[in-house]
């Protein structure tokens, strides 16, 4: 649960498994690629969906139908955490774990509830 002080924080950069990772966010990601977000190992690159309304377009029954729906800040940095979860399982060569959206989810799910539920310690050795 999103307390009212919560500043979130995206890093602009940041270095797993020894290589150093970009992070972008990006206006139109869910309609040009039908994802919150995705991972580009080779590039070293995250992009996100940025917060903010955007469309659903399906066809049902021979008919098209659009569904507008909101962005949050939660969502963002659950999916920063959901790609990163992608990142570690692929260059351990879980790739059947990392294929597994369903475990991938939970994960990212399960480092968004510490994110937004810790409490900090005044700084350590001072």
């Amino acid at each position: 649960m999103l307390t009212p002080d919560k500043n979130f924080r995206l890093p602009k950069e940041f270095t797993l498994l020894g290589h150093r990772y970009t992070v972008v966010l990006v206006k139109d990601l869910y309609e040009k690629e039908d994802c919150y977000g995705n991972a580009d190992d080779d590039l070293k690159l995250i992009k996100i969906q940025d917060v903010g309304t955007v469309t659903k377009k399906y066809t049902e029954d021979g008919k098209q139908w659009e569904v507008q729906f909101v962005v949050t800040p939660e969502t963002v940095m659950e999916t920063f955490f959901h790609e990163v979860v992608h990142i570690i399982l692929d260059a351990t060569g879980e790739e059947s774990l990392s294929s597994n959206e369903r475990f991938v989810n939970m994960m990212g799910k399960g480092f968004l509830e510490i994110y937004l539920t810790s409490d900090y310690h005044n700084p350590l050795g001072g």
